[in-house]
């Protein structure tokens, strides 16, 4: 029985080391020994650029550096004997360093993919701290707010997690130090987006066996420049829209009844043709709720208006007409202003609503 007992707990010993010899062939570690948990690891974020925005897709493509630090009582080391405060390491070395010591493995979840480059620093001082820099470049999943096109302000999440522990064995959490060093590139090589601010969100998530694991947001802050839509957007709508003026102030000499109804047409095709045209070269302007998407959707109710007002301003021999000689142009010399200043009034309604004319 004796035996039988050594047996069993031979193997399971023989079964716990070549459990730690696989986790640590995998680049597992178990936690550093003699620290307090949860372990606290300080999250630096900096973008140090933005190279495209996919609003139809909701993808960002952005360079980031971000910055861990913890506490490993197990890598301290005497300075005097070493001949240095600290021991940096850098790209497979670091690599090849990691794998032998504990890591926190932050993971940002929503990025796509493996990034399309990668660099990492690694610092270890002889007080035990740890200090690991990765820069990447690479595409992450975010969510596009088109509702507010072109005066829009985009907030785009970068989620840094430790799916590999829970909350209550590593925790992520900022400092004021931290923080002050977490910016953004001042200049982007985007195009028509401007660099704005950086904030971080704390926060949880549940896991695997419902446990809670540690999360933190990182928001990038970035304004699109709607000055730059001017001349490409607005004139073109307004030169569009500006011919049904033809049809409310021009006499019968200049514009024949008979010509009325193809110029109304004629101008919604141009205003469908200029709907494909803003969707092809600005995406997600049209298909989304944007405001320009809304003065584009009022066009397609305000010509075929104006050319029903027209029509019945028109109907000189009619009884109404015949009965009432000054009240068909009176009516004119009225609504050819107010129409057209209603239809303004409203696109610039849909404007100010967007929030950020004012700002």
């Amino acid at each position: 029985m004796r035996c039988i007992f050594t047996l069993a707990l031979a193997a399971i010993g023989l079964i716990v080391q070549m459990g730690v010899a696989m986790a640590q062939s995998s680049g597992w570690q178990p936690l550093p020994s003699g620290v307090e948990l949860p372990i606290q690891v300080r999250l630096t974020v900096r973008v140090l650029d933005v190279t495209r925005v996919l609003e139809t897709s909701g993808e960002l493509g952005a360079s980031i550096e971000f910055t861990q630090r913890w506490t490993d009582p197990g890598l301290r080391f005497d300075h005097v004997k070493e001949g240095a405060e600290h021991l940096d390491f850098s790209g497979p070395a670091a690599e090849a360093k990691l794998a032998s010591v504990w890591q926190p493995a932050i993971a940002i979840d929503n990025m796509i993919g493996s990034p399309r480059a990668q660099t990492v620093a690694l610092s270890i001082f002889a007080d035990g701290r740890v200090v690991l820099i990765r820069r990447l470049d690479a595409d992450f999943r975010v969510s596009v707010n088109m509702s507010k096109f072109p005066f829009d302000t985009q907030s785009f999440p970068l989620r840094f997690s430790t799916a590999r522990h829970a909350a209550n064995e590593v925790v992520l959490t900022t400092t004021e130090f931290d923080r002050s060093f977490s910016t953004i590139r001042g200049e982007l090589s985007v195009t028509n987006w401007q660099a704005g601010g950086v904030a971080f969100v704390q926060d949880s998530f549940y896991g695997w066996n419902a446990r809670a694991f540690s999360r933190m947001t990182f928001l990038v802050t970035i304004d699109r420049s709607w000055t730059r839509y001017i001349l490409r957007m607005f004139v073109p709508f307004v030169a569009i829209m500006s011919l049904s003026l033809f049809i409310l102030w021009a006499p019968d000499t200049v514009i024949s009844s008979n010509q009325r109804a193809p110029l109304v047409f004629t101008t919604l095709l141009a205003l469908a043709a200029l709907s494909f045209t803003f969707e092809a070269s600005f995406p997600g302007s049209i298909s989304m709720n944007s405001p320009i998407a809304t003065m584009i959707s009022m066009g397609y109710f305000y010509l075929p208006a104006v050319l029903v007002i027209d029509v019945v301003l028109n109907m000189k021999n009619s009884a109404i007409a015949r009965r009432y000689p000054y009240l068909l142009p009176e009516m004119r010399r009225n609504l050819r202003v107010t129409v057209p200043l209603l239809f303004a009034g409203l696109c610039l309604i849909s404007l100010l609503l967007s929030g950020d004319l004012t700002g």
